[in-house]
């Protein structure tokens, strides 16, 4: 082991975080993802070397081993600041995903909400609409999951659109069976 492979070693954070972040880390006295639940992501984007793809890491780390930085979530804060014609939409949906499963982790990707289970991707927002919300189901497991919600004959996504409350309010039990299935898939 050369000294530079011993030195990452020493920390529990992914080498894709980037020499440069993992320095700075370190120099702040983090060497443990469990430190990082008591700091601010907006805190830890101070440190110099530690950018955006950095934190973006760090968060998806924590939350694939269900921690995350301290304060508000980033998607907390993403929800408040978006101006959208459908945001009470997407609140409502942000819970259904949520509720489905405790193990289903939220961050940001593709600058919008994003889930997955385990490690993997399961449903992200498509924000860029206005006319209707539209959620993106980007896993391999999806095609075998069959649903009148989802649209597309992707390899390994489907797509799903609700065009108001009322839509996901006589979707939402057909929403939760696609998660369900798609968590099941991916759990094995």
């Amino acid at each position: 082991m050369n000294a530079k492979t011993a030195k990452q070693a020493e920390t529990e954070f992914p080498r894709t975080i980037g020499n440069p972040a993992r320095r700075a880390l370190e120099l702040a006295g983090y060497t443990k993802l469990r430190q990082l639940t008591k700091v601010m992501q907006a805190e830890l984007s101070n440190l110099h070397g530690v950018g955006p793809k950095a934190l973006r890491i760090l968060q998806e780390t924590l939350e694939a081993k269900g921690m995350s930085f301290a304060g508000a979530s980033s998607t907390d804060v993403f929800m408040e600041n978006l101006d959208h014609p459908f945001k009470a939409e997407v609140e409502t949906l942000r819970k259904i995903i949520k509720r489905t499963n405790k193990e289903i982790t939220e961050q940001i990707k593709w600058n919008a909400p994003s889930y997955a289970y385990r490690g993997e991707y399961l449903v992200t927002f498509n924000l860029r609409q206005t006319k209707r919300v539209h959620l993106v189901f980007h896993n391999p497991m999806i095609p075998k999951v069959k649903s009148h919600l989802l649209e597309g004959d992707y390899v390994d996504r489907r797509m799903t659109y609700f065009s108001n409350m009322k839509d996901i309010q006589a979707n939402e039990a057909e929403l939760e069976k696609v998660l369900k299935q798609l968590v099941k898939l991916n759990a094995k």
